[in-house]
């Protein structure tokens, strides 16, 4: 059975699951993102010819930007396993991803280290013709070695808590 619980509870579960989560460091192999293009019949030589990718200014082969999804899906995992799975079967009754918003701050590369973040920024109690539920945003960031901010993909959740 689902436990009703206050937007303070739950906020506070939820920054201390997703908390516990470490950053991941990746690295997408050239092979990797030729594989991909195949998969997806991207046909820019940029994203598989290192050749054309240095005439297109590149130093290295670019990640398309569809390659997105697949590179933050550790983080993604993480975010729903460790981060909120522990609420999944006494809190949380459904969650219902509702919006993806990718900010794009620099091209990404292949064969270049990146750290994967993920961070909770708003929990927010609301009600709707489904009854009440809270809209969670729960930002996932590409930073390069230094923490510079590359990629920030705002992931908006609905949580429904109450019965």
């Amino acid at each position: 059975m689902v436990q009703e619980i206050s937007l303070e509870t739950l906020n506070r579960k939820i920054k201390d699951g997703v908390g516990q989560i470490r950053p991941k460091k990746v690295k997408v192999r050239q092979k990797t993102i030729k594989k991909f293009c195949e998969i997806i019949n991207e046909t820019n030589p940029i994203f598989f010819d290192l050749e054309a990718a240095r005439k297109a200014g590149h130093d290295k082969i670019p990640l398309p930007e569809s390659y997105l999804l697949t590179l933050i899906a550790p983080i993604s995992q993480d975010f729903f396993t460790t981060g909120i799975g522990h609420l999944l079967n006494n809190v949380i009754k459904g969650i219902i991803h509702v919006q993806s918003e990718i900010e794009f701050h620099a091209q990404l590369y292949s064969e270049t280290p990146y750290m994967l973040k993920i961070r909770v920024s708003d929990l927010i109690p609301k009600t709707g013709k489904m009854g009440e539920y809270f809209v969670l945003n729960c930002p996932h960031e590409v930073v390069d070695e230094s923490d510079n901010l590359l990629v920030l993909d705002n992931h908006v959740f609905f949580l429904k808590t109450k019965i």
